[in-house]
């Protein structure tokens, strides 16, 4: 999530992390604050409500060592390269990654071809780094993705769309060896 709607900022004493989301993604919102908190037991989960964004968050000093991308600018704007130990994690959690990337700049469609209409999915975003990490773990997960256009990876076929509706209907809550293995980098 850290990767498509996430934000690291500094505060004057720790760094915050900051997680935007559509106010109706009720489930990837406790996702996303469960993950936290399995991080940081006993320590609280902020929200905090703007329009139609609710914004997960949390304080600590330890978000730029686990997400070592985090860095001045945007995001399609500097590399976006995992550390080995942040491999290690997504080629064991491959399916995690990719529902991460779907649920925070996806989308699941309904594509048009020769008159015929069709389940379909898109990821979307303006880094080629972003882009190729989802492609890797896609085809880590036996996905086939495609590059539509220069900011768009389309799943389409209907095996793939298959599998991406199983995956993101699963799985609600934080596997917690996902969470155990975040933190021993």
């Amino acid at each position: 999530m850290y990767l498509g709607d996430g934000y690291i900022s500094r505060t004057p004493r720790t760094y915050r992390l900051e997680v935007s989301l559509h106010k109706r993604q009720g489930p990837v919102i406790e996702r996303v604050a469960s993950a936290i908190s399995a991080l940081r037991p006993g320590h609280p989960v902020g929200f905090r409500l703007r329009e139609s964004v609710t914004i997960v968050n949390a304080y600590w000093n330890a978000w730029p060592t686990l997400f070592p991308q985090h860095g001045a600018g945007r995001k399609h704007q500097r590399p976006i390269v995992l550390d080995s130990w942040q491999r290690s994690i997504v080629e064991q959690n491959p399916q995690e990654f990719v529902r991460g990337c779907i649920e925070s700049d996806g989308c699941r469609h309904r594509r048009v071809v020769a008159g015929r209409d069709y389940p379909a999915y898109s990821f979307t975003n303006h880094s080629n780094d972003i882009l190729g990490l989802f492609v890797w773990a896609c085809s880590l997960v036996g996905l086939r993705p495609r590059r539509a256009n220069r900011v768009t990876v389309s799943l389409a076929r209907r095996e793939d769309v298959a599998a991406l509706d199983k995956l993101l209907v699963a799985g609600d809550a934080v596997e917690p060896q996902v969470a155990d293995s975040l933190l021993t980098p």
